[in-house]
């Protein structure tokens, strides 16, 4: 039983960094308002994102891209993770560029051994 109710605390505390808001609003010291969006694998989910937060067109402040892993961007991983930060209101048209930032994801090193008679070989990266 302790088992079953520590495993449905773990899914929990996984399902709610999964499914955290990628969408902030930010007050502007000017007073307007500022959306960072976040998304993965996809660019085009963080515009879409932006131009629904804006209720329409909007000024690209800043983009990047990242390296990140499945359900968060903590630290390096296999997936791209992409955030922009926008002005709602009028658009110069000029689309966010997500230039890479930060840490490239290294796969882990690895090395298989096999037995055969009395040697053994191995090989890996």
């Amino acid at each position: 039983m302790k088992f079953i109710c520590l495993a449905l605390i773990g899914a929990t505390a996984i399902a709610s960094v999964a499914t955290a808001a990628p969408v902030e609003i930010i007050q502007a010291p000017s007073g307007d308002k500022l959306v960072h969006s976040k998304c993965k694998t996809k660019s085009n989910k963080c515009m879409a994102q932006a131009a629904k937060a804006c209720n329409g067109p909007y000024q690209v402040i800043d983009s990047e891209s990242h390296a990140g892993g499945i359900f968060a961007d903590l630290m390096p991983g296999p997936i791209t993770w992409y955030s922009m930060t926008v002005q709602c209101g009028t658009s110069d048209g000029a689309f966010p560029k997500f230039q890479f930032r930060g840490q490239s994801y290294q796969p882990p090193s690895y090395v298989q051994c096999n037995a055969y008679g009395g040697s053994v070989i191995c090989f890996g990266n």
